[in-house]
């Protein structure tokens, strides 16, 4: 291993050990005592956002279960480079609402569209002028109900006029920036981000053990598709669930370990469709989501029980090593092993994907033949056309990028939809 690489798993061990996080929890919370604060939640609200109508129905049960005050802001511009493709975002992210809405016994239209423009500057301005209201959730939860239904007689009636320009939606979105994030319907705390309802559960974890809470944990049903296994048909077994993914995600990482998990438990057939990384494909991660992005596949990894934090960044010789490696195992059925092998080196225990003994390494852990990385080192025009294809499939099943799972006709982004590939399961 190079000094490099060395470096490289000792600094990315330290920024994502528990141990760091927990003395950065403590300090704040120090702070906070020292300042004689409460505890208070910033929250970011966006009406074109499906996933804010249901937070905004969700938040008032944590304000009433936890002893902190939630303050809104309503923002309206995000920040055009933090998504690779809006437009496929924007479509997906109406359908996975939906589907979280009904896994959570929330409101949100099965025939929902995108929201007129108009109406949405006119419902974000509204509630911008009731941001220091009490009323807010309720009003951002009808406002919103309406705006997603199409309602745009409604959206007039309930946003009276407000004496509110552009300078305060401004505003919250500087402060959004400032404090290293760039997406709508997160929420932050000390330090720490929540987007969405997938992430409620850390800070309710966290809230807890400060013991501002009921010690109870409510926005975990996403992490519970274990038990969905209990009451799957025996004719779940032998259906396809294909999986794409890049060796430079960690995301990727959670659940290449998760599908395999699913697979081993259920009898499903996983089908993996590696792709090149986004850098690869001359595409760009801003350092904010980068930050973002490795400091919350920690804390999932941690409550998945996965090994995480000793990186050594895959990206270029090591990526293309990986692929004809993993192409080549996959003429033995072995891809899954290798990929597994492959990915926990990298993201968990601090191997250099680059070196002979780092590949021999991952191949001995994979429980393959190390003659195989003499078979891979063939032209690269074959597993790049693979891997293209791979790529082409997933944006025309809808999806922009990595992990994603397609079981049939529904397409399914993220390691943490596990839940949704078992209903969707159900369904072929």
């Amino acid at each position: 291993m190079t000094a490099h690489a060395m470096i490289s798993a000792a600094v990315s061990g330290w920024l994502t050990a528990e141990s760091r996080l927990s003395l950065m929890r403590a300090r704040a919370e120090i702070g906070r005592r020292l300042a004689r604060r409460g505890h208070e939640l910033l929250y970011f609200h966006r009406v074109d956002d499906p996933y804010c109508q249901l937070m905004v129905q969700a938040l008032p049960d944590l304000q009433a279960r936890f002893d902190v005050t939630i303050r809104p802001r309503v923002v309206e511009r995000l920040p055009a480079n933090m998504y690779p493709d809006p437009q496929r975002y924007e479509a997906y992210s109406i359908l996975d609402a939906t589907r979280l809405a009904r896994l959570y016994g929330l409101g949100f239209p099965s025939s929902a569209m995108v929201p007129d423009r108009l109406a949405v500057g006119m419902a974000n301005r509204y509630l911008a002028s009731l941001e220091n209201d009490s009323s807010f959730f309720a009003v951002a939860e009808e406002v919103g109900a309406a705006l997603w239904r199409q309602d745009m007689a409604e959206v007039r009636k309930l946003c009276v006029v407000a004496d509110m320009g552009d300078e305060r939606l401004a505003q919250n979105e500087k402060l959004l920036r400032t404090l290293g994030h760039y997406a709508s319907g997160t929420v932050y705390y000390a330090g720490e981000f929540y987007p969405g309802l997938d992430r409620l559960d850390h800070l309710e974890r966290r809230l807890n053990r400060l013991g501002a809470g009921d010690s109870e944990v409510h926005f975990e049903l996403t992490r519970l598709w274990r038990y969905r296994l209990e009451t799957m048909e025996k004719s779940v077994s032998g259906k396809a669930v294909d999986f794409y993914f890049s060796v430079r995600s960690p995301y990727s990482y959670l659940g290449l370990n998760l599908a395999a998990e699913l697979a081993a438990r259920s009898g499903i057939r996983l089908r993996l469709r590696p792709v090149l990384p986004m850098l690869m494909r001359g595409m760009k991660v801003p350092a904010a989501k980068g930050r973002y992005i490795l400091f919350d596949a920690a804390r999932e990894a941690r409550v998945e029980a996965i090994p995480f934090g000793r990186i050594v960044d895959p990206l270029g010789e090591a990526t293309r090593r990986a692929m004809a490696l993993g192409f080549a195992a996959a003429e033995e059925g072995q891809e899954l092993a290798f990929f597994q092998a492959f990915t926990r080196g990298v993201w968990a225990e601090g191997i250099d994907g680059t070196s002979e003994k780092g590949i021999a390494r991952i191949l001995e852990n994979a429980g393959l033949d190390r003659r195989l990385a003499a078979r891979a080192k063939g032209p690269a025009t074959a597993w790049e056309e693979r891997a293209e294809k791979n790529r082409q499939d997933m944006l025309m099943a809808g999806s922009w990028g990595v992990p994603t799972f397609r079981v049939g006709a529904t397409t399914l982004w993220g390691q943490d939809r596990l839940w949704a590939v078992i209903d969707a399961l159900k369904q072929v």
